[in-house]
Parts: C-alpha cells; sequence; structure tokens
C-alpha cells in the first residue's frame, strides 16, 4: 500500500482540498489571463507551474467558461497538436502537412461552443530536444493561430532557465514575450503552514492520525540547511510518504499509521529525502536486474542537460544496446513497470503510442547527478562526437589522437567512423607526399653536386691548356664550388628536416602501441568482450607496421 500524498505527481483538478499555499497565486494567474491572447508562464524547477495550472486555475473555471486541453512535446509538437484535438473532436478533422492550427480550434469551438484554452506543459522540451523544422513549423502556426478572432488562449508552461531559447523564434512569433506570469518557490515559513494544513486534511484522515501536526511540521522543516529560505515541494511529499512508511511499518496489523515527531529520525535531510528515495529503490531493483541496469535505463530517460525526456520502450532499448547494457526486451518492460509501481516514472500516450517519463523535474536531475564516471564518459564521448560530425572537411592527426581513447566508451556513430578512416588515410596520403618531396630534394642537390665535381675536373683539364683559359677556369671553379657548398647545406637541412619529421613519427607511434597494448591488458584483465580485444590487437598490429616502415625510411636516410 503506498502513501496517499501526492509524492512527486503534479496536482490535478480533483485535488482541489489538499491543494494548500497557493491561494494568492492561482488568483494572479486568473487575473492575469484577463483580456491576453497567449501567456508565459514560467519559474524554477520545482515551483509548482503544473499543478497551479492543473488544479488551481482549472477549478478557477467553470466548464462553460473554458474547454482547456493539456498538450506535451511527445514524438513532434504539431502531431501531438492535431492527435489532442481530434482525440476531442466528434468529427474527426483530416490532417495533412499543410493542416494550420487554427482550422484544428475553430471546430473545436464550434463543437464545444466554449472558449478553447491550450495548455503547453513542459514547454522546454520543445526547445531542448525539438528539431529545427519541428520548432519552426509550430511557432509560425501558433502565431496564426494567435491572430485568429476565435475565442483561444494559449498557455505556455515552462522552467525559466530555458527561456532564452525562446529569442531564437521572435521573428516567427512577435509577441511570444509580451504577457509573462513569473511563479516562485515557497519559502520556509509558509512551507510549515502548508505541511499542517495537509496533515490536517479531512481527505486524508481515512488513512492515518497525526498526533501534532505543529511539531511535526516544525521538526521537518529542521532538517534543512540553515541557509536554505526556499524548499521544493517534492521533497515535502515524499518526506511525508517516507514518514508514513515507518509508521505503517511499525503500526500494528490493522491499526491506522500514526504520524508523530519521533518518526524523523538523526540523519534525515528533507533537502536530500529525494536522493535517499532514488538510491534506495535502485538498490533494490539491483539484485533483480543487474548492478546499474535500473541506473541505464532511467539514464536514458534524460536529456544532455538532466532533464526528462518523454521516450518509447523501443527508444531506451536502442539506446541500451548502444552502451552495451544486457537486458532483454521482457525484462525491461517488467522494470519500466516496477519503476512506475515505486512512483519513479510514470506512463503516458502520445499520439496513441505509450511512453515513459520521469516523474518529476527534479528526479530527473537526481538521476543525472547519480550517472558513474563510466556513464559520465559515455555521455562526454556522445557530446564530442556531435562536435566532431559537426566539423568539416578532414580531421588533423590532433583531432584523431583527441577522439580516439573515447571509443573505449562508446562506439563511433557509422558516419564519423566513416569520416575518421577518411582523414587517417588523407594524413597517410599527405605524408607520402611530403616524404616523396624531400628525397626528390634530395635527389636533385646529389645532381647539383656531380655536376659542380665534373665542372671542377673540366676546370683542371683547362688549367693545362692555356693560362688565360685557367684564370676564367679558376673563376667558374669558384663559383661551382660555392654552388656545390649551398647545395651540401640545402641537402643536409633537408635529410635533418625528414629525420626530425620521421622521428617524431616513429615516437607517436610507440606511444600509441604502448597505449594500445595498456589497453590489451586492461581488457583481458576485465574480461572485456572478444570484438573489443580482436579491434585493440589490430589497432596495435597496423601501428607497428606504421612504425616499422617509418624506421625503414630512416635508416635508409
Amino acid at each position: 500500500m503506498n502513501a496517499p500524498f501526492k509524492f512527486l505527481d503534479a496536482y490535478k483538478k480533483e485535488d482541489f482540498n489538499v491543494f494548500f499555499g497557493r491561494d494568492k497565486e492561482t488568483e494572479n494567474l486568473y487575473n492575469a489571463l484577463s483580456g491576453v491572447k497567449h501567456l508565459l508562464i514560467y519559474g524554477p524547477s520545482g515551483a509548482g507551474k503544473t499543478s497551479l495550472v492543473e488544479c488551481g486555475l482549472r477549478n478557477q473555471f467553470s466548464d462553460a467558461d473554458w474547454y482547456a486541453l493539456t498538450i506535451r512535446k511527445g514524438d513532434n509538437i504539431n502531431d501531438s497538436f492535431f492527435a489532442a484535438i481530434n482525440t476531442v473532436l466528434k468529427e474527426k478533422m483530416p490532417l495533412s502537412e499543410t493542416s494550420a492550427f487554427s482550422e484544428a480550434v475553430e471546430q473545436l469551438f464550434y463543437e464545444k461552443h466554449q472558449p478553447v484554452y491550450l495548455l503547453f506543459d513542459q514547454f522546454e522540451e520543445l526547445l531542448i530536444s525539438g528539431s529545427i523544422d519541428e520548432k519552426k513549423g509550430f511557432f509560425s502556426r501558433l502565431y496564426q493561430l494567435v491572430r485568429f478572432k476565435i475565442p483561444c488562449r494559449i498557455l505556455f508552461i515552462m522552467r525559466e532557465e530555458f527561456i532564452g531559447h525562446l529569442h531564437e523564434f521572435e521573428s516567427l512569433f512577435p509577441t511570444i514575450f509580451q504577457q509573462r506570469f513569473r511563479l516562485e518557490k515557497i519559502n520556509g515559513a509558509h512551507v510549515q503552514a502548508i505541511i499542517e494544513s495537509i496533515l490536517e486534511a479531512p481527505e486524508y484522515q481515512p488513512f492515518f492520525i497525526v498526533e501534532d501536526s505543529q511539531a511535526l511540521a516544525q521538526k521537518m522543516l529542521a532538517k534543512l540547511p540553515d541557509k536554505q529560505k526556499e524548499i521544493e515541494l517534492a521533497h515535502v511529499q515524499v518526506f511525508l510518504s517516507e514518514l508514513w512508511n515507518r509508521a505503517f511499518n511499525s503500526k500494528p496489523q490493522a491499526a491506522i499509521p500514526i504520524l508523530h515527531a519521533g518518526l524523523i529520525q538523526e540523519n534525515d535531510s528533507l533537502e536530500g529525502v529525494l536522493d535517499s528515495f532514488l538510491q534506495k529503490e535502485l538498490a533494490h531493483l539491483d539484485s533483480s536486474y543487474g548492478k546499474r541496469v535500473p541506473l541505464e535505463v532511467l539514464a536514458a530517460m534524460i536529456s544532455e542537460r538532466h532533464t526528462k525526456l518523454q521516450v518509447t520502450p523501443e527508444d531506451i532499448y536502442t539506446d541500451l544496446q548502444t552502451k552495451s547494457v544486457t537486458i532483454s526486451e521482457f525484462n525491461l518492460l517488467q522494470l519500466l513497470l516496477e519503476l512506475e509501481q515505486r512512483r519513479i516514472v510514470r506512463t503516458l500516450k502520445s499520439n496513441e503510442r505509450p511512453h515513459y517519463e520521469i516523474s518529476h523535474d527534479i528526479l530527473a536531475s537526481l538521476v543525472g547527478k547519480n550517472l558513474t564516471e563510466e556513464m559520465r564518459l559515455r555521455e562526454k564521448a556522445n557530446d564530442i562526437y556531435k562536435v566532431y560530425q559537426e566539423k568539416r572537411g578532414y580531421f588533423s592527426q590532433d583531432d584523431l589522437d583527441y577522439i580516439r581513447p573515447y571509443q573505449a566508451y562508446r562506439a563511433y556513430p557509422a558516419d564519423l567512423e566513416e569520416r575518421i578512416k577518411d582523414s587517417e588515410n588523407h594524413i597517410a596520403n599527405e605524408k607520402a607526399k611530403e616524404l616523396a618531396h624531400a628525397q626528390a630534394t634530395a635527389e636533385r642537390e646529389i645532381a647539383l653536386r656531380q655536376n659542380a665535381e665534373k665542372q671542377q675536373r673540366i676546370a683542371k683539364l683547362r688549367s693545362y691548356i692555356a693560362g688565360t683559359v685557367a684564370v676564367v677556369a679558376v673563376v667558374f671553379l669558384v663559383l661551382a664550388w660555392c654552388q656545390y657548398k649551398k647545395a651540401e647545406e640545402q641537402k643536409k637541412e633537408a635529410i635533418k628536416a625528414l629525420k626530425k619529421s620521421l622521428q617524431s613519427d616513429i615516437q607517436r607511434l610507440d606511444n600509441e602501441i604502448k597505449n594500445a597494448e595498456n589497453n590489451l591488458s586492461i581488457f583481458k584483465g576485465n574480461s572485456a568482450g572478444n570484438d573489443l580485444l580482436n579491434y585493440e590487437m589490430q589497432k596495435r598490429d597496423s601501428l607497428q607496421k606504421q612504425q616499422q616502415t617509418f624506421q625503414e625510411q630512416f635508416n635508409n636516410l
């Protein structure tokens, strides 16, 4: 049996009798909607933006005043928009690539005869993970809808740290920033009253008894760091659920749990309660599904910025395969079911397909903080690969040396691997050209020296023929000698440069061979797969052949 509290779920319309502490904000939000076509609702993660809209605001309207649809991005926000409209239309709207938002809203209005409110929740999802075409198509269509005369209001609900991403689309939606409403977190003094109201709510009385709600609330808040002025209500809900579980597990059979200040332990932390909850649940699941497998699954459900994503089981399974995480598709579905039962993830439908997401942004952030060093290196490898995929032209030797170690943590994407091979071939060809040029220069210098020696012999011969000719020959000899010395110096410099280049290549290859042999030792010690061992052995052998070739060239100079 689960605790009766909301835990990490947002409050909904039917939770109005247990939704406390936001009366003023609810009224202000309701007033902010007066006379506007759209409103940007923003605030920090954990402020309760979704609850304020879905519970507070919804209860301000009668059914005749509005018809509200909550829309999430899903796979594509434009598809999700039309799917949400068509779900409630009696006469379904035929769709095409040119379908307009205004058509859909107009049809909905004439069926319902109520002003339409579109609630785009978790709007930052579009800005973080949407494609360029998806975003441009959305903002263009939405601005046309704003200018349409049908009664329709639009609410964008998002985290404030992503507002800057909207500037990119001001040209498509010029009024996006005109109407805004900021929701702040609740301060500590206000939270005590909220906790007491929750504990004393009539709706919760069948599930527990409270000995002293004021003393319990005070002791809970005492578990906050002194410097912390604002509180995540999600932490409060999780802490209340933890206390209820302790009371439930310690009560006599068939008795109702009793909540009291004595349930709070010395090492409890209100700030760290959610992290403790996550660690405990993952430890339980590790024993059934393998060490770190549950964490790997959750890691597949967060973005690079550690925000939650909506993903299908197929998306998760594909991601795990690229990371060489072993779990069957059946066991993955079982694990997702257990994570849902433990209220770590929730399921939702997007375009008739089941999707999963982590229950709360704060929990998604904690998943990111709990990633192992290997997982972080995989994340870093993925980020680096994206940078190099966008880079044009051939990669330099420094580029290849920088990117190569990350292959041990995440395989190259196919297109990047192809470009790396092309770059390696290009570098080898360029070095071959440099070597051929150096050899040609040396051969020309040798020819000049031989010619100078020949001229010297001719000059000596002519010196015996005539004195006058001898003088001319001496002058020519001096000039030829100078040319010879210059050629000798040029030859020495060319050979010196060539040797230096070959020595550098031989040393670099020697280091890479040592790294490859070290990797082989590590992989053998870690019982790595044959494919990885074979790859490292082939790489080492290839490097040794290159080194041998350069050494032979060096010895021949």
